[in-house]
This record gives C-alpha cells, structure tokens and sequence, in this order.
C-alpha cells in the first residue's frame, strides 16, 4: 500500500502560497481494489448476496473483509458461474491504472466443475473417473490459453496493480455422509486430482505473469465437507447454486490466504 504525506514547509509564506494545492494529496480517490471471478469469489455459500443481480455476491466475499481490513474502494465484479471469457467480457471495466489491487479466481467452470460433480453424485463409479479424466484434460489442454490471455488483458489494463490469482480448495476427506451425496472415497481422491491439477496449472500461469498465486488448499485441510468443522458446503438440498461452496468460515480462511498475498 501507498502511503502519501507533505513535506513540512519553511515558512508561513510558503504554507500560505500552496495552501490550496496542497488540499489535493489529501482529497484523493481513495486505494481501489478490483474482485473479479466466479462463485468461489462472489461468495457463493457465505449467505447474505445483494439483491438485484443473480451474481450471489455475498457480503462475507473474502473481498468484502479485504477491502475493509485495507480501507479500499471496492469493485465487486466476480459473478456466480463465471467463465474465463465472461470476466473478459462483463468484470473488467473498472481495471485501470489507478486500481491498487486486484484479485482474480476463476477456471472451474471452464472446466464443467460443475457437471463432473454430478456425475460423481451418482452411482457409477466408472462414469465419474471418465469424466474427471476429462476435465483434466481440459485443465492442461485448453485452461492454460485461457487463463493466459485473461490474464494478459487484466496486466495490460491495472498498470499499477498488485495483481494476485485465487485458487480452489480441495472439496473432500475421503469420508463419506449425508453432505457428500455418497461419492465414494475413490472418486473423493479422483476429484482432489483435479482439484490440485486446477490449483497448480493456475499458479504456473499466475506465475508468468508476475502474479501473486493465493492457495487455500492448506487452510482448508481438515474442513473439507463431512469433516467436524466444514469450511465447504456439502450438498444443499433445494440449492445446487450453493451445494460444494465455501460457508462464511471458508470465506474467512481465504480473507487470510488471499489478504496474505496482496
């Protein structure tokens, strides 16, 4: 963060004569941060979403403490279901070089995240390893260009910015219970694969870009869904907007990861 003060001045003439331009440093806009993403960084989980869009944007969003904690204006901008291509699209208008930092999570949807855990949820062991194997296929053929260009337009407009990608915790113990729709502790391991695929090919491609890279994976072991103390939301009957999205404690857990990085 920038911290900005006036030099002590000589003189009462002297103070006198700058009295007015001096008033600017002190009227300035204040530090902006920029939250761009998908769910995992809207909040989805957390409760508490804004009314007036179907964004699910939470006040308790690791980027609602964050600008809090660093006294910043805030552009909430990460939208539920979010794609690499509508970031590009529809969250980056408020990027510009007077933008102090900015935080970027997305890639699961690129991938159907979604729709591989659906098919985890059923019965059909061999039909969920084929479409996890899928989706890391996904995540080192086609996720890498994606993230690169997404991130090279974020550089090319936040000059100035502390930029800093947002990674994915991994969802399961190996346990299994009324919240984890009966996927087996096999296919649990499938999927923490492809969690830890995901974390990892975005952290390379952050990397190149001198991005900072948040990674919540070790602040969320022991809180995976069926664990004593869950920061992920199990299954949510009535709610598959909010089924296997960190609660208000896992949002917490990435305030410190991600606050850490910036």
């Amino acid at each position: 963060m920038r911290f900005r003060a006036l030099a002590a001045l000589s003189t009462m003439a002297v103070a006198a004569s700058v009295s007015v331009l001096a008033a600017t440093p002190a009227q300035a806009m204040p530090l902006q941060y920029a939250a761009l993403g998908d769910s995992y960084a809207s909040g989805v989980g957390a409760g508490d979403y804004q009314s007036g869009n179907d964004c699910y944007r939470s006040a308790h969003a690791y980027s609602q403490q964050i600008a809090w904690q660093l006294s910043e204006t805030l552009w909430f901008d990460a939208c539920s279901g979010a794609k690499t291509a509508d970031v590009s699209a529809n969250q980056l208008s408020h990027l510009s070089g007077a933008v102090e930092h900015v935080t970027v999570g997305v890639g699961g949807n690129d991938v159907g995240f979604s729709t591989v855990l659906g098919a985890c949820a059923g019965t059909d062991t061999a039909l969920c390893l084929s479409v996890v194997e899928g989706a890391k296929a996904q995540i080192r053929d086609v996720l890498p260009g994606r993230l690169d260009a997404l991130y090279s337009e974020i550089s090319a407009r936040a000059t100035q910015a502390s930029i800093v990608a947002v990674g994915n915790p991994r969802l399961f113990s190996g346990a299994t219970c009324a919240a984890s729709l009966a996927i087996t502790p096999e296919e649990q391991t499938a999927l923490n694969e492809a969690a830890d695929l995901l974390a990892e090919t975005t952290k390379t491609v952050a990397t190149a870009h001198g991005f900072g890279f948040a990674d919540p994976r070790d602040a969320f072991i022991g809180h995976a869904v069926c664990s004593a103390d869950p920061y992920i939301l199990g299954y949510v009957p009535g709610s598959n907007v909010e089924s296997f999205h960190p609660t208000r404690a896992g949002q917490d857990a990435y305030t410190d990861v991600v606050l850490a990085k910036l």
